[in-house]
């Protein structure tokens, strides 16, 4: 083989080594390149799983503190289910802490699904007490407004039996009236004088009346009459009556039996030494003034 010949098989040695070097440094440029391109997506595609997973760890936080705040609500209104509620609470309570201290750069899907599954445990959990609490504010509520009605009815007829009592009581009571005086001179032989010289008269005769009424019960009343002269002496027996706290200086007492028809009642009272002027007449039912008038003598 000649020099030339040799030469030129080394050249085109050379030359085809070049191109399969060449050949096998782009294609490791083109796989480079790719599993570069390869490594990018793969990062971005978990940045944006991290990214989801941080926005699912959010929700997750606002939902519970809406379910916090939601208990706070039922809990302001004390119920049979107050202890129920509280035992959310504390559960939700528990997952905001737990959810608030799991750094962004360690969550994971597993981690993810079960605080969201144990946030929606919870929330259906309060969701079904609420709806219990609400359905038993609503029967208080229904029972409050029979109760009222019931009290508005009872109030009414209390009132109607109040005006009837009043009523009745008010019928019931004793009417007097035709209240007279009488100054008379009475002689030895028992015959009686009107008179209205003072110096003259020994027995002043008091009367009225008791009118009729059945719905008073019969009974037996004790009227006590008072004479009092100008100079505010009670003149007469001069007894005295206590009734609690008031006392009754009186002249004379008369005690009749009453059933329920008109009567009259009828007292003579003995004077010694009447001096001329106005006497002043007061009848009572024990302490209470039920008749009065005044006697003039000369």
């Amino acid at each position: 083989m000649s020099k030339k010949l040799k030469k030129k098989k080394i050249n085109d040695s050379f030359k085809v080594l070049i191109i399969l070097l060449t050949t096998t440094l782009l294609a490791s440029f083109f796989y480079i390149y790719k599993m570069s391109d390869r490594s990018k997506k793969v990062i971005i595609s978990l940045r944006q799983e991290k990214m989801e997973l941080v926005n699912e760890k959010q929700a997750i936080l606002a939902n519970l503190e809406k379910s916090k705040i939601y208990l706070e609500q039922a809990l302001s209104n004390k119920s049979a289910l107050t202890d129920q509620l509280n035992k959310e609470k504390e559960k939700v309570n528990q997952l905001i802490a737990q959810l608030k201290n799991l750094k962004n750069t360690e969550i994971d899907n597993i981690q993810i699904e079960q605080f969201k599954q144990n946030a929606e445990n919870s929330d259906t959990k309060i969701t079904m007490l609420i709806k219990e609490l609400n359905s038993y504010k609503r029967k208080v509520d229904s029972t409050n407004v029979v109760l009222r009605k019931e009290r508005k009815a009872n109030d009414t007829l209390t009132k109607s039996n109040k005006k009837l009592y009043n009523k009745i009581n008010e019928a019931s009571k004793l009417y007097f009236y035709d209240l007279k005086i009488d100054p008379l001179k009475v002689k030895s032989s028992g015959s009686q004088v009107k008179t209205e010289k003072a110096s003259r008269v020994n027995v002043i005769k008091v009367s009225f009346m008791i009118a009729e009424n059945d719905l008073v019960k019969a009974t037996t009343k004790e009227f006590y009459i008072q004479i009092i002269d100008h100079k505010n002496n009670v003149i007469g027996s001069k007894k005295v009556e206590n009734f609690g706290n008031d006392i009754l200086t009186y002249s004379a007492a008369s005690k009749v039996k009453y059933d329920s028809k008109t009567i009259k009642v009828e007292q003579e009272i003995p004077v010694t030494e009447l001096e001329k002027g106005s006497f002043f007449i007061n009848i009572f039912d024990k302490s209470k003034l039920i008749l009065n008038t005044t006697l003039n003598l000369d």
